[in-house]
């Protein structure tokens, strides 16, 4: 497996660059292909000439359109729970005075959810930490975080939409 690493891992984070991932999300990406190509070696087909390149730039390619739905659905799911990402201090200070006054539905909301859900969705979006730090300090897997989020942010928007279940 190390020869194949060498050969196209490379080439796999400049196909995904061109593809418009950042240089980080790209290595992320070529770990979880990666990681792919090791679970399910003995399902991946090869291209006719035993090339697994195909396969690599396949997986790599939906890895990054899964992660950008994802990042679009958390950002509108920010964006309805009143929970925006601020990047200067007149924002951040708007951010928190907004924070404040919801604080109490959002905080109820958060406290509604499994332990594993509110530990991954208060890791993601309050702290702002990347997935596969996530997933290591948690110790599950990076697509088990992603789902944590997920569906926490969803149960917390039913519940401040007045959902309450």
């Amino acid at each position: 497996m190390g020869l194949v690493y060498d050969r196209y891992a490379f080439r796999l984070v400049r196909y995904l660059q061109q593809q418009g991932a950042s240089e980080d999300v790209a290595l992320d990406a070529v770990q979880e292909a990666f990681a792919r190509l090791i679970i399910h070696r003995r399902r991946v087909r090869l291209a006719d000439d035993g090339s697994v390149w195909p396969w690599l730039a396949v997986t790599g390619r939906n890895l990054l359109r899964d992660w950008q739905r994802r990042g679009i659905v958390e950002t509108r799911t920010r964006h309805r729970l009143g929970i925006s990402v601020a990047r200067d201090e007149s924002a951040e200070a708007l951010t928190r005075l907004d924070a404040t006054r919801q604080g109490t539905p959002l905080r109820l909301a958060l406290e509604r959810l499994t332990p594993e859900q509110r530990t991954a969705v208060t890791a993601r979006v309050v702290e702002e930490r990347d997935y596969p730090e996530i997933a290591q300090a948690t110790g599950a897997s990076e697509a088990s975080v992603r789902r944590r989020v997920s569906r926490g942010l969803r149960a917390m928007q039913t519940f401040l939409q007045g959902g309450n279940s």
